[in-house]
């Protein structure tokens, strides 16, 4: 299996950037936090970003810090996929997991300016700029984003127009 995760701050591009290489490279795409949907799903609760990040938080605190990274593997292994993307992961161990189960394994973080980054936000995220950015302190401090952000084998910058960035994502796929 070959696999590739893209991380960063909410809004950063990580979406964009593995649907381009699900469309132009041949990857299957999982979601790390559709996971959390699920569960919030089974439970019949609504799924806003608040609630996916409790239900992941008492996942994690449940089943250990990599149980979401285990669950989107073995979903990929069922799937029998050759190439996977896995965005969002949020802790240490589920890269140490990646890595530790799928060789090549690479992490990718997608970086943004923050004004990119607000004027990208969707109904799910806070409308003000202090609500919107408070999920950054919250990801960083609550989970382990910014080490994460920091484990990266690459960076790529998504502060211009998509033609650039894929320009950048197709830079980096020649190298993997």
């Amino acid at each position: 299996m070959k696999a590739i995760s893209f991380t960063g701050l909410a809004r950063s591009g990580k979406d964009t950037a593995a649907d381009y290489i699900v469309e132009k490279h041949g990857f299957e795409k999982l979601v790390m936090s559709d996971e959390l949907a699920l569960e919030l799903e089974k439970e019949g609760r609504e799924d806003t970003k608040m609630n996916r990040s409790h239900k992941g938080k008492e996942l994690r605190e449940k089943f250990g810090q990599d149980v979401v990274a285990k669950r989107v593997y073995e979903k990929a292994l069922e799937k029998g996929f050759e190439k996977v993307v896995f965005v969002g992961p949020r802790s240490v161990s589920e890269i140490e997991f990646f890595r530790k189960n799928i060789p090549g394994f690479k992490l990718v973080a997608v970086s943004a300016g923050q004004g990119k980054r607000f004027g990208r936000r969707s109904e799910m995220d806070g409308q003000t700029e202090e609500k919107f950015f408070k999920r950054d302190e919250h990801d960083s401090t609550k989970f382990e984003l910014g080490q994460v952000i920091s484990m990266a084998d690459s960076t790529i910058e998504n502060n211009s127009t998509i033609n650039d960035f894929e320009k950048s994502i197709d830079e980096l796929m020649q190298k993997i």
